[in-house]
C-alpha cells in the first residue's frame, strides 16, 4: 500500500512540469496526448473580430420617435405621385398628381396615329326663295322730241318674287307713279308688271341680271288745254290704259342671305288698249299723232328674302 502511494506521487510531480512547459513554449503539436484542449476565458470569446467592429455610435440612424401611450405608430406619409399624360393632339401633357391612399388613374395607352382626312364639306343645296321687293323709281320722258319741259314722273313700288331655281326668278309687281307727263298735264299712273330675272352669276355677292317682261297700265290726266289735235276738245281728266312690253339690266348686292339692294333700268314700250278716238299725242312739228309711247325707268330697291 505505501508503495502504490509513492508511484503515484512520483507520476503526477512528473506530470506537472511537462504541461507548464507546454504552455510556455506553446508548440504542442495537434493531437498529442500531452496536450490539454484550453477553454477561452469568457472575455476573450465575447470580442468580436477587429474586422467586425460595429460602426461609432455616431453614425448609427437615430431610432425611430416612440409614440405617446394610447395611440399606435404611424409611417411617415410618402410622396405623392404623378403621372404625365401625352395627348396626340399636340397639346402639352396633362399632368395628374395621385394623392397617397388614393386609387392609382387607370392607366393610359396613347398611340400616335395619323387622323384621316376630314370629310369634305357637304354641297350646298339650293332652297327656293320668296322675296318682297320694295323700290322708288324715276321716269324719264323725251322731253328732246316735243315733251313739255317740266315734264317728269316719279313715284314708289312694291313686287312679290319667287326664285326656284338660283339663275332664275319671277317678279310680280305693282307701281304707283305721279307727275307732270310728255304733254304737260298733271297724270298719275298705276302699272302692273309680270317679269323673269335671269341672273349671270347667282353664286356672287353682287349679281348681274336680265329682267323683261309685260305690262299693263292705267292713267289718269288732267288736262290744261281745251283744245286737242284737230280742233276737238279733250275731256277733263281723261283715262288712258295701255298694255306694253320692258325689258333692262340691274344689279342686286347681297348683304346677307335674307337681304338684298337691288338697281336696274328699263326701257318700255306701249300703245293704248281704250276706246279712245282721239289721239295722246302730236307732233307739234309735222303735226303726227301717235297713240304708241315709250320712256326708260330707273329704279332702286330693297329685297327681303325667306
Amino acid at each position: 500500500m505505501r508503495r502504490c502511494l509513492t508511484h503515484a506521487l512520483v507520476a503526477v510531480a512528473m506530470t506537472a512540469p511537462m504541461s507548464a512547459l507546454a504552455q510556455e513554449n506553446n508548440n504542442c503539436p495537434p493531437g498529442a496526448w500531452f496536450c490539454e484542449e484550453v477553454e477561452p476565458p469568457p472575455d476573450a470569446a465575447a470580442e468580436p473580430p477587429p474586422a467586425d467592429e460595429p460602426p461609432p455610435a455616431e453614425a448609427l440612424p437615430p431610432p425611430p420617435p416612440v409614440p405617446p401611450p394610447g395611440r399606435r405608430a404611424t409611417r411617415p406619409a410618402p410622396p405623392p405621385v404623378v403621372v404625365y399624360q401625352t395627348s396626340p393632339s399636340g397639346q402639352p401633357p396633362q399632368v395628374i398628381v395621385v394623392a397617397p391612399g388614393t386609387a392609382p388613374p387607370p392607366r393610359v395607352i396613347v398611340r400616335r396615329t395619323t387622323p384621316p382626312a376630314p370629310p369634305p364639306p357637304p354641297k350646298k343645296r339650293w332652297r327656293r326663295q320668296w322675296g318682297v321687293n320694295f323700290r322708288m323709281e324715276g321716269l324719264m320722258m323725251g322731253r328732246e322730241h316735243g315733251g313739255a319741259d317740266e315734264a317728269g314722273m316719279g313715284g314708289v313700288g312694291i313686287s312679290l318674287r319667287y326664285r326656284p331655281v338660283p339663275a332664275f326668278a319671277l317678279d310680280l309687281g305693282a307701281d304707283f307713279l305721279a307727275g307732270i307727263d310728255y304733254n304737260g298735264n298733271p297724270r298719275s299712273e298705276m302699272p302692273l308688271s309680270l317679269s323673269g330675272m335671269l341672273f349671270v352669276n347667282p353664286r356672287s355677292r353682287t349679281q348681274f341680271y336680265f329682267t323683261g317682261g309685260l305690262n299693263i297700265a292705267h292713267a289718269e290726266v288732267e288736262q290744261r288745254s281745251g283744245q286737242a289735235a284737230g280742233g276737238e276738245a279733250f275731256a277733263p281728266n281723261t283715262e288712258y290704259d295701255y298694255f306694253g312690253a320692258h325689258g333692262g339690266i340691274g344689279l342686286e348686292f347681297r348683304l346677307s342671305p335674307r337681304l338684298a339692294l337691288n338697281i336696274d333700268a328699263l326701257g318700255f314700250v306701249r300703245g293704248r288698249t281704250d276706246d279712245g278716238r282721239i289721239p295722246e299725242f302730236r307732233d307739234p312739228d309735222t303735226g303726227r299723232t301717235t297713240d304708241t309711247s315709250g320712256g326708260g325707268l330707273f329704279r332702286g330697291g330693297l329685297s327681303v328674302y325667306w
